[in-house]
């Protein structure tokens, strides 16, 4: 569930960790984006020149139907291991599936926290989810 390009990252160990004046603990191994995998050119960054002229090519061939409904949906996950719930977060919201209660207010949609129903949200942002319990959750909702 990391990002793309470029990474910056500090290497420490758990005990170099501090607490700022506020007491907030600074994390010393930090993370900013990561680097996709070096794959000979098959995996390319989306806004790289190479990206958009995939997704050009492949937009003309009217390959690209799915990709507007998720798009209008798209979230960043609230948690380092959400990964699988946001991404079910946003396919359900995609396929405009109701999910029959409430969000916010009069509205009806799907956030992460209505994806608890296989395993407490709680286990998922410490553990993350397992394809099976991502399954779960789909048929679930």
């Amino acid at each position: 569930c990391g990002s793309t390009q470029t990474t910056q990252t500090t290497q420490t160990t758990e005990k170099e960790n501090k607490q700022d004046e506020k007491g907030a603990i600074k994390v010393a191994r930090q993370f900013y984006r990561r680097p996709l995998p070096d794959m000979d050119g098959l995996v390319v960054a989306f806004s790289s020149p190479e990206g958009r002229k995939r997704f050009l090519r492949s937009n003309q061939q009217g390959n690209n139907e799915s990709f507007f409904p998720l798009i209008e949906q798209f979230r960043t996950q609230d948690e380092p291991a959400f990964c699988g719930v946001s991404t079910l977060t946003m396919v359900l919201n995609a396929l405009a599936v109701d999910p029959g209660r409430l969000w916010k207010g009069p509205w009806r949609w799907y956030s992460e926290h209505h994806l608890d129903c296989c395993r407490p949200l709680e286990y998922i942002k410490q553990n993350g989810i397992t394809f099976d319990e991502w399954e779960c959750l789909a048929r679930c909702n």
